[in-house]
């Protein structure tokens, strides 16, 4: 099947009082025919039916599928959707709520017990919830009866970084920070690492997870029953997990986390190593810190042996790294030069963050980046992105121009005046209902790209098309190709 070519078109369906939607460069569509100044086609991805309609002129069309990736808006957390020319799918985390499952079953229709949707690989960056908890909605899904609500998957492979989180107390008592993880071994003089890393996490032990892994672990052996699922725990170097890719071109460089390799008894062992909680400073991702001394950090620790990736499509480079900070950014610095980190888009580490690193900004040197943030309740509330943060993607741009998106940003609020709450309690308050979410769409053959995001008006979008020579040298476009 043919795929649109033009940047935007606008399709007028042919059903009676059906609105005029806007098409984007690389859907599949299936031209019927031309006459009086209109190209009459079919689209054949926004349902499970084929949607017939018309485009003004004719309309040019290319053989062959650019790559699709998708940041789904799902307020505070992370999740990603990317599409090979073959189809092949990819999820890169899943959020913490309904959002991305909803995204998810919408785009992937036509799925059943009996033919869940092959997914090709479920990347988990780390084990903080917002970044894999929305997954289990997938699960819930099954059950709706709404057809572009209900999604059945088969995830063929889950990567993860072999760090389960326990329960924070135990017996009444707070979890000591060093003990959340599991067995540890000294490393150097007051160094720490972590041994107890999982390959498969349908095998840990329930009474070793929290809730939001044991709800995970549930989800996982459901899908089992869909298919076998290959699980590896990913760390720096293991690229042959992505060999699945290959012939279509796309080149995976597992950048991080980093190994270190301790004595337990009489064997060596592979760990990840503690991190320290940083200290309250404005300058922290120019100056870094001195961990020495300070306390081992949980959190901080999960978020900073978050999985790095480098993705490479043609010309075209993407940098994911989970909830990176100052400090595992630091050793991203110190491992990879310029050359290995450079991208041409960049998924922000950590929402946003002012815990970052400004050396490594500097290497990826990114044209288009991309922030997943959202202030959806006060119990999730960080200020992200950080005014730091944002400062510095502008002045570490390759380019003059510098694209940066927020999916908080990037949603529409319309104003519904005067409302009040359902609960059952009378207050009154300004009421606001979110009509679009904050989604980023980027489409590439791996020189030409197209990023692209909706608004709160219908047919318009704030939309850029760039080109990526071989020496990575990137042009945008005075405007897009528009019909």
């Amino acid at each position: 099947m043919p795929f649109i070519k033009e940047d935007i078109v606008r399709f007028q369906p042919d059903n009676a009082g059906s609105k005029k939607f806007n098409l984007y460069w690389g859907e599949e569509v299936n031209v019927l025919s031309y006459s009086a100044g209109k190209t009459q086609i079919e689209v054949l991805e926004r349902s499970t039916t084929p949607i017939k309609g018309s485009v003004k002129g004719r309309l040019p069309t290319q053989d062959k599928r650019p790559l699709h990736f998708m940041m789904i808006d799902v307020q505070q957390g992370d999740g990603m959707v990317l599409i090979t020319p073959k189809k092949k799918i990819i999820f890169l985390d899943g959020g913490d709520n309904k959002l991305f499952a909803r995204f998810v079953a919408n785009r992937f229709r036509g799925s059943s017990a009996t033919s869940p949707l092959a997914v090709d690989a479920m990347i988990i960056s780390h084990g903080d919830a917002d970044h894999y908890q929305g997954l289990n909605d997938i699960v819930k899904s099954e059950k709706n009866t709404t057809l572009r609500k209900r999604l059945f998957i088969h995830p063929k492979r889950v990567y993860h970084n072999g760090i389960v989180k326990g329960p924070s107390k135990k017996n009444g008592k707070r979890v000591k920070a060093e003990e959340m993880f599991g067995q540890t071994a000294p490393y150097k003089s007051t160094g720490l690492v972590i041994t107890d890393l999982v390959e498969d996490l349908t095998s840990v032990n329930i009474s070793r997870l929290n809730r939001p892994f044991r709800s995970w672990q549930k989800s996982l052996k459901h899908w089992q029953k869909h298919g076998a699922i290959t699980f590896k725990r990913l760390a720096r170097g293991n690229m042959r997990e992505f060999s699945f890719l290959k012939k279509e071109g796309i080149k995976v460089d597992v950048l991080g986390p980093f190994e270190k390799t301790v004595k337990v008894g009489n064997k060596r062992v592979k760990g990840l190593e503690f991190f320290r909680k940083p200290p309250k400073d404005a300058n922290i991702s120019v100056t870094g810190f001195d961990p020495k001394d300070r306390e081992f950090d949980a959190g901080h620790t999960i978020n900073g042996q978050s999985i790095a990736l480098r993705v490479q499509y043609g010309n075209v480079r993407f940098f994911f790294g989970g909830d990176l900070n100052q400090e595992s950014m630091a050793l991203l610095n110190k491992k990879y030069t310029a050359e290995e980190l450079q991208s041409e888009v960049l998924k922000v580490p950590h929402h946003g963050s002012a815990d970052f690193d400004h050396a490594v900004l500097k290497k990826i040197s990114p044209v288009i980046s991309l922030i997943s943030s959202g202030d959806e309740s006060s119990r999730k509330e960080h200020i992200h992105p950080r005014a730091t943060l944002m400062g510095a993607l502008g002045k570490v741009a390759r380019n003059d121009v510098s694209l940066v998106f927020s999916t908080e940003l990037a949603a529409f609020f319309a104003y519904r005046g005067p409302s009040k709450t359902l609960d059952g309690k009378l207050r009154f308050f300004y009421g606001f209902e979110r009509t679009n979410y904050g989604i980023v769409h980027i489409r590439t053959d791996g020189e030409r790209m197209l990023v692209f995001t909706h608004s709160g008006k219908e047919g318009m979008n704030e939309a850029y098309r760039l080109d990526v020579d071989e020496n990575h040298k990137v042009s945008l476009a005075k405007e897009i190709k528009k019909r």
